[in-house]
């Protein structure tokens, strides 16, 4: 078995999770940070026992040859990260959510890693909790609820905050199948905060039509019903699953559960960020050296990201143009311009 040695990118509140869980991984090393405030990066990196800090990314790059590196920056410069790390001969690349915001970024990663064989994987690690990577929702679906007509998926978050996670889990609940069309809608911009980076209409409603006849409401949007009773931004993410015999419910904070005909009373598991996330994060971790070894590819490979941000495109690309498109989508970055800025004007209009 191989030792890996990683560098991580960025050293903000999202990195620590990064870090913690290397302590549980027997062949890989957490052994260089880089973050552009020195203050903060000395204070990660004591924390966390890194032996190496740096200020400048292609300096650490060359200084450490890393084997893995972890990008937990805003978005916005993803190609030129992804770029730096793969002509420095880094064999993984560990991208936090979303990995890219305009249409045009994702085809640049893709030319990068089809050109240098380096491995992209994104940050989304609920596929490593336990009731999705072990099959168990799956396989009721597949099983116990007859054939599944309806998925609604719910957050309320933005197509590039909280859209990601949510879109994802709902392309693994569908066995990575991917959707043939999409109708959406979607107003109002908010670029404060972090926003400026995640940048999305803060409401979008999409109606994907996927192979077999099913049909998945998916609502991104800072007003969804997302999570009932949840209070946290960032743990609403809501599944209603629905079988000609049978409906299951999953939540992000408050388990999950399903019925079938016949059944007296539900059937409950755990799903929970709280109980989950270390031990899914550490797998996800875990599973990009287990890859780099010859193992099983990792559930968050760039493939199945693409997929997810491509449908999320489609779903633009349907608001753009006032109707139901095909996919996969052609939606360009200058489309996306002129969507955002016809956003901003409507909102004008009704303050």
């Amino acid at each position: 078995m191989a030792s890996y040695r990683s560098l991580i990118l960025g050293c903000g509140p999202r990195a620590q999770q990064h870090a913690e869980v290397y302590a549980e991984i027997e062949n890989m090393s957490l052994v260089a940070a880089c973050d552009l405030d020195e203050d903060r990066l000395k204070t990660f990196a004591t924390t966390w026992g890194i032996e190496h800090e740096f200020t400048d990314y292609e300096t650490a790059l060359e200084a450490v040859e890393p084997d893995i590196v972890h990008v937990v920056t805003q978005p916005g410069n993803r190609v030129w990260e992804v770029e730096c790390a793969a002509k420095a001969g880094v064999k993984a690349t560990i991208l936090e959510k979303p990995m890219a915001i305009m249409p045009s970024e994702i085809v640049d990663l893709q030319r990068i890693r089809d050109l240098t064989g380096m491995k992209i994987i994104v940050n989304c690690q609920r596929r490593y909790f336990p009731q999705f990577r072990d099959g168990t929702i799956r396989r009721v679906m597949d099983e116990e609820i007859g054939d599944v007509y309806l998925i609604r998926a719910s957050t309320r978050g933005n197509l590039v905050s909280m859209g990601p996670h949510t879109m994802d889990l709902l392309l693994m609940l569908m066995d990575d199948v991917q959707p043939e069309a999409v109708w959406a809608m979607a107003y109002g911009i908010d670029e404060s905060g972090y926003k400026a980076y995640h940048r999305a209409p803060e409401h979008t409603f999409a109606e994907y039509w996927f192979p077999g006849g099913v049909r998945v409401l998916f609502d991104c949007d800072t007003e969804a019903l997302g999570t009932p009773g949840e209070d946290s931004f960032w743990m609403h993410l809501h599944f209603d699953i629905l079988g000609t015999h049978g409906r299951i419910y999953v939540t992000q904070n408050r388990g999950w559960w399903w019925q079938a005909e016949g059944m007296a009373s539900r059937e409950h598991g755990e799903s929970s960020w709280d109980n989950q996330q270390h031990d899914g994060q550490r797998d996800f971790t875990a599973a990009v050296a287990e890859w780099l070894d010859g193992g099983e590819p990792h559930l968050n490979r760039f493939e199945t990201a693409r997929a997810g941000f491509d449908a999320t495109m489609g779903a633009l690309q349907s608001a753009y143009e006032g109707r139901r498109i095909d996919l996969p989508h052609s939606f360009t970055d200058e489309q996306w311009r002129e969507l955002r800025e016809r956003l901003i004007a409507r909102d004008a209009r009704v303050q």
